[in-house]
């Protein structure tokens, strides 16, 4: 695996690529009248910029280096992660999670969750989220600091502190309109990147496919359901189709943030449906490169380095340093991306409400800034913990099991039963936190056995979904329930059906994603 192969002309792109990173971000900046339009952008963008930043959010670790490593160990199946466990969790998100945000006046889920259950669930949510996007901002850091030592030699601690410096620079001076536009330009230069990898690693011929079938399949090679296989069809259908991506789709703090900084109720429901399109295709830029590498690298790299290492091996020195800025652009836009919600949740959620209510809105800004230092810091720690996952997607998928489906659980109760109480919401999501943290221990423990950490995750979030489903909704008739007044937005209630209908022009959008998803699957079988 080549390392240093950059010519100095070569490595001017990174100059270059900071300095139009730090001019996109001084052009971001304003004089801030709110707190809210420094850490939220509550709708203030056209709907491109807001489909584009979604996407470009979504694209980042996860997609470059996460996918592209499941690519490596998993073969096609990682596509799952795009189309079963993308596409109906963002029109659902469309459907049916957005309209009843912005219907209550809600700018994030935990301000909802506190309209709907009350002060103790929002804070329960808030903590839970500080944890996510903590754990987020770790696993970005650590993937940074991966693709500087695979491509450019450098010690890992000092890849990270580099890159946290830089965030930390242009997320300070502009806020989250910096972190939205940068990461619109770092998407576009993430796709020029990406693009001739995937020409010079994929060859489509009798001998590629016959020598792994079970490679180039989707569902085939699966069994129904299996303790011993890597994935199982059960696992892939109901935990990562249906639980984990709804729950991420329709919990995640920064995605919910991008979808609301859409001027309009009706753009906003556009955007995950637009950005949806983007993702059917960006998956075959990673996932295809990725399934190649095992071939091309010889086992010479691991899991998490397969991308930067297959640019290493097949990019001329020119090619390289546009593909490293690629990589770093798209890492780069997750991980501010992450610092910003962090730092929005801490004071929105936690500083300004229990900590120093009633200050200026100049001090919730400086607030903001200091919690973006906090979060680069401690995502240091995180990203040293990635190191115990084979890859990081197994992390990844952990934290969406844990932390947001028992979270979802408690949001589908709130939206579909007006009967649905605060004790139950609360008693639920801790109960679903604890049976998945149990179940992790046993699987540790072997005494459950799971044939792969994503299957474990797959079915850890299964039981934490349930088990916090069925608290939610039991505990309604055990516990004191709750009057109508005090159910301001339950369905049924203040929110009806007509005010949340789509127009006939998004349902025709969601209908076409839907279908090309079913297709693509049919397809890869």
């Amino acid at each position: 695996m080549k390392t240093g192969k950059f010519g100095p002309w070569e490595l001017i792109i990174f100059p270059l690529y900071l300095a139009a990173i730090a001019l996109i971000s001084w052009i971001s900046r304003r004089r801030w009248p709110t707190s809210n339009d420094f850490l939220n952008a509550s709708r203030t963008l056209p709907l491109w910029a807001a489909a584009l930043s979604f996407l470009a959010f979504n694209c980042g670790s996860i997609e470059v280096i996460g996918m592209s490593a499941m690519a490596a160990q998993y073969g096609v199946q990682a596509l799952h992660f795009y189309w079963i466990g993308g596409i109906p969790g963002m029109v659902f998100m469309s459907a049916v999670v957005l309209p009843v945000y912005m219907q209550t006046g809600a700018r994030s889920l935990p301000e909802y969750l506190g309209r709907r259950f009350g002060a103790k669930v929002r804070a329960l949510n808030a903590g839970m989220a500080l944890a996510g996007t903590l754990a987020y901002s770790g696993v970005a850091l650590y993937t940074i600091a991966q693709v500087l030592h695979v491509l450019l030699g450098w010690d890992f601690l000092a890849g990270g502190l580099m890159c946290a410096a830089v965030v930390f620079a242009y997320v300070s001076i502009g806020g989250v309109r910096a972190s939205i536009f940068t990461s619109i330009f770092q998407f576009f230069v993430l796709i020029a990147g990406l693009a001739p990898l995937l020409f010079l690693t994929v060859h489509f011929n009798g001998a590629t496919w016959a020598n792994r079938p079970e490679r180039w399949h989707l569902w085939k090679p699966l069994p129904v359901f299996s303790g011993s296989a890597p994935l199982d069809r059960i696992g892939v259908a109901v935990g990562l189709g249906f639980v984990i991506s709804f729950s991420y789709w329709c919990t995640d703090f920064v995605m919910i943030q991008r979808a609301l900084t859409a001027r309009t109720f009706d753009d906003a429901r556009r955007v995950p449906v637009l950005a949806g399109f983007g993702k059917l295709a960006i998956a075959f830029l990673v996932v295809l490169p990725g399934v190649a590498a095992p071939a091309l690298l010889g086992g010479k790299a691991s899991f998490d380095q397969a991308m930067p290492a297959l640019m290493a091996l097949e990019y001329s020195p020119a090619l390289l340093g546009l593909g490293a800025a690629a990589l770093l652009a798209g890492l780069m836009a997750w991980l501010a991306g992450n610092v910003s919600g962090f730092s929005a949740l801490w004071v929105e959620e936690i500083y300004r409400i229990r900590l120093c209510p009633h200050r200026s809105e100049q001090h919730y800004i400086r607030a903001g800034r200091f919690a973006v230092l906090i979060c680069l810091l401690a995502a240091q720690f995180v990203a040293f913990a990635t190191f115990w996952f084979r890859d990081m997607m197994e992390f990844l998928q952990l934290i969406v099991a844990l932390f947001y489906a028992p979270v979802f659980a408690a949001v589908l109760a709130g939206v579909s039963s007006r009967r649905a109480s605060q004790r139950g919401a609360f008693t639920g999501i801790c109960a679903g936190l604890i049976a998945g943290i149990m179940l992790q221990g046993a699987s540790y423990r072997h005494v459950v056995h799971f044939g792969s950490q994503m299957s474990a995750d797959f079915y850890t979030a299964m039981l934490s979904f349930s088990v916090a489903a069925v608290c939610s909704l039991l505990w309604r008739e055990i516990g004191p329930g709750i009057s109508r007044g005090q159910v301001q937005f339950a369905a049924g209630d203040t929110i009806s059906r007509e005010s949340i209908r789509p127009t006939r022009g998004l349902v025709a959008l969601s209908a076409m994603l839907l279908a090309l998803c079913l297709l693509l699957n049919v397809l890869w079988w």
